[in-house]
């Protein structure tokens, strides 16, 4: 039971506009009683509020308690956030925080940026590896045996930008060791590119990537030298801080 109902805050997770008890039995794939009797559980508990006109069920704001305890109680990002700052400040861009996950990464912050907010990646939200700065970056940092892994197992190299090969993403993985850092050019959303860098936490394959992500004129000559170099050095600082 404990699965089903994760698996129906799962659904409504990316729906703002909530679902129905329908909706929510077609995507869990259960009968409509079921799925009715979990969204009141949910609703009892404050997980979830109903719409008294739609009828629709949408994530609960007692969530957000459960959210900041989690950040809260998360070292990396009381360390990583002010440098986060710092770094969006300097750039106008969006700056992000992400924790490898599986074959992927979750973001665990996202700072706006005050000329350029990127929504593509949300707080709590997971990309694979080969979509994203931040996740290519810490896919540089796997073996090759764990890259040929992530190869294996996984059939799906969809991106704005159209399907990619392991033959593509290996020459992302080698371009990307040799200068240092990730560079993601429209893949995750069409006109915005993503700059990012591991956070170097050896011994051991690293966790953690930071990334900025902005239009994507922003990531060609001058200016793309400069956020490589303050990249770069909130990532260093990161690292130290968590070595400190």
């Amino acid at each position: 039971m404990i699965d089903k109902a994760v698996s129906v805050l799962d659904a409504l997770l990316p729906i703002a506009g909530g679902l129905t008890p329908t909706e929510v039995a077609t995507i869990i794939e259960t009968n409509r009683s079921t799925a009715f009797r979990l969204l009141t559980s949910l609703e009892h508990a404050g997980l979830l509020n109903r719409d008294a006109e739609s009828g629709r069920y949408r994530l609960g704001v007692k969530l957000l308690r459960y959210g900041g305890a989690v950040r809260a109680s998360m070292s990396i990002i009381k360390i990583a956030e002010p440098v986060l700052l710092d770094l969006r400040d300097e750039t106008r861009q969006t700056t992000l925080l992400a924790m490898r996950e599986g074959w992927g990464a979750r973001c665990l912050l996202r700072l706006p940026g005050p000329e350029v907010d990127v929504r593509s990646w949300a707080s709590g939200e997971w990309l694979p590896l080969h979509v994203g700065a931040a996740t290519q970056a810490l896919m540089s940092a796997m073996s090759d045996d764990e890259v040929d892994r992530y190869l294996t197992e996984n059939e799906n190299w969809r991106t704005a930008r159209g399907e990619r090969g392991p033959d593509d993403i290996r020459a992302t993985v080698s371009e990307t060791r040799e200068r240092d850092w990730a560079l993601d050019e429209a893949d995750a959303t069409p006109g915005i590119a993503s700059l990012g860098t591991i956070i170097d936490t050896s011994p051991g394959t690293p966790e953690y990537a930071i990334s900025v992500a902005g239009l994507a004129y922003h990531y060609s000559g001058m200016d793309l030298d400069r956020t490589v170099a303050k990249v770069r050095a909130a990532a260093a600082d990161i690292s130290q801080r968590l070595r400190d």
